[in-house]
């Protein structure tokens, strides 16, 4: 018996809407003072819908009845339980909902990844609720599929990406620590002390990853932790993210070593920038950035390598990246015949290329104002390369597939 069947915790014998047992019973009858015709109907619409996969959407169930009802309600804690109860308890809708499971419960997946076989009442709650219909994949590699792809929209997985996912399962022996590990066991974990999975450098073992971040030995020498914090910007050649996982970030494995093994030399990010009173704190305190740089509404004004001065540390990481490659860039240009201005103007040929770094698309004002200078230089025929605001979590990888792809000549050779 997998998630789904009727009789997944014993709710096939009705003891859910009976039991006086209060971890249930408190809760559930609250719910049933204000559950009316219109909740059963958004019930009824899911398992219509999804069939046996409803308790899958219980979520969602909640957001759609609030916005029927228009108020916001408590609901049970064992949700589930309560709407496959009120299905059960229908004849009509325990027709329907046994009928769908006694034919598809025994299907099978072949992973289109590692080829496991999978049932479809063993496909987990938390996948099908992201996805809204079944994939060829098994939990694991549904699992870890979602970490980096949005499922909603996903119609294939790239034989790339399978690759990936084949390496992230086999065995290696880490560089740093000589230990053998494998990323992906073959049981699927729901939850991490470190929930990451790296982008680029899989060779380096979670372990050394999770001391590199949270643990490890640590010393008390505050200097000699700015200078190393300062030695890990200097080798990715851009501003450390907060989040600590920067090691992958790394442009070659040599690097993503050293810079692992010097973090394991310092306490973890989020303990520095407190002794520094903020991340920015930090930044100055260790000449990652100069002296002087200051706020804006932005971020953080900030000069580039070049002395372009730019707004936030997104705009100084772009900037960077364009002198440390050697393409000449203008910064601020004006759009030909328009009060408008990009963030840069770099030429292709005889073609002027603007580049917009998008980042406060939160704004009403700053979305508006978005919308109205791509719309000019649509109808005025200029070249636009958007960064947008889901860029900024791999500034370095949006330069390498949006920008750099546009100068085969300052592309690193293989």
């Amino acid at each position: 018996m997998g998630y789904y069947a009727p009789s997944f915790g014993g709710l096939d014998r009705g003891w859910y809407f009976t039991t006086k047992d209060s971890r249930y019973s408190d809760e559930r009858d609250r719910c049933l003072e204000w559950w009316n015709d219109e909740c059963e109907a958004v019930v009824e619409e899911y398992l219509r819908r999804h069939g046996m996969f409803l308790s899958a959407f219980e979520q969602s169930i909640k957001s759609d009845i609030c916005a029927r009802l228009g108020d916001k309600f408590k609901f049970p804690g064992y949700f589930s339980y309560f709407i496959v109860s009120r299905v059960l308890a229908n004849p009509n809708l325990a027709q329907l909902y046994r009928g769908d499971y006694e034919n598809r419960a025994g299907q099978t997946i072949e992973c289109s990844v590692c080829k496991t076989r999978q049932t479809y009442d063993d496909i987990h709650p938390s996948l099908m609720r992201r996805t809204k219909r079944v994939l060829p994949l098994c939990n694991k590699c549904w699992f870890w599929i979602a970490e980096f792809t949005p499922l909603e929209s996903l119609t294939y997985v790239s034989e790339d990406f399978k690759e990936r996912v084949r390496r992230l399962s086999s065995e290696q022996t880490c560089p740093i620590c000589r230990r053998k590990f494998v990323w992906l066991s073959k049981d699927v974990r729901y939850t991490f002390e470190v929930p990451f999975l790296p982008g680029k450098h899989i060779e380096i073992c979670p372990r050394c990853v999770q001391s590199a971040i949270c643990g490890g030995p640590r010393t008390d020498d505050p200097e000699n932790h700015l200078e190393t914090f300062k030695s890990i910007a200097d080798l990715l050649g851009v501003v450390p993210d907060k989040t600590g996982f920067v090691y992958d970030e790394a442009e070659t494995l040599e690097v993503a070593i050293e810079v692992t093994r010097l973090m394991h030399q310092l306490p973890p990010f989020q303990s520095l920038a407190k002794r520094h009173g903020s991340w920015f704190g930090l930044l100055v305190a260790s000449g990652v950035l100069p002296q002087g740089t200051r706020r804006t509404r932005y971020g953080v004004m900030v000069k580039a390598r070049d002395g372009h001065d730019c707004l936030s540390l997104a705009e100084k990481t772009i900037d960077d990246l364009l002198f440390s490659h050697g393409i000449p860039h203008d910064k601020e240009p004006r759009y030909p015949g328009a009060n408008y201005r990009a963030d840069w103007k770099v030429a292709i040929g005889p073609t002027e290329v603007y580049i917009e770094l998008f980042g406060l698309d939160g704004e009403p004002s700053y979305a508006k104002r978005k919308r109205e200078k791509l719309a000019y230089a649509k109808k005025a025929g200029m070249t636009v390369v958007a960064l947008e605001r889901k860029d900024l979590a791999d500034l370095k990888h949006a330069f390498q597939t949006k920008i750099l792809v546009l100068f085969p000549e300052h592309r690193p050779q293989d």
